[in-house]
């Protein structure tokens, strides 16, 4: 009986080392960190061209059924022609944006109508 009552003493104190109430819980593992996704090359969405001091900035690439929208940000009147009349903005008062979608490839050049020194050149690939 001697060694069932050790047995029974020995497999208490076992059971009472098992945990610590005030043991704080083992971290959980740090969630797998995603590749960061690579830059596109050329958005197949909106691109934008800017009018300011007299001059065309902006995307000068895109692939076919890229919409480009020009934003006139001058104090002065522009517009966004292209030399072979594939598009045409009209004229842009300060703050006016004009959206054209190129459906085609090719490389088309373009100007101010309003001031022909204000010229610039977009390339649709595809």
């Amino acid at each position: 009986m001697r060694t069932a009552a050790a047995g029974l003493v020995a497999a208490l104190a076992l059971a009472g080392c098992g945990g610590d109430d005030d043991a704080e819980p083992a971290p959980e593992p740090a969630p797998a960190e995603e590749p960061a996704a690579e830059p596109a090359s050329a958005p197949r969405g909106d691109a934008t061209i800017s009018i300011a001091d007299f001059a065309f900035s902006g995307v000068s690439e895109v692939p076919v059924g890229t919409t480009v929208i020009v934003t006139n940000d001058d104090a002065t009147r522009h517009t966004w022609s292209a030399l072979d009349g594939s598009f045409d903005s009209g004229t842009l008062d300060a703050g006016e944006t004009f959206a054209f979608t190129f459906d085609e490839p090719g490389t088309f050049d373009f100007q101010c109508d309003i001031h022909p020194s204000m010229q610039g050149r977009i390339t649709v690939t595809g």
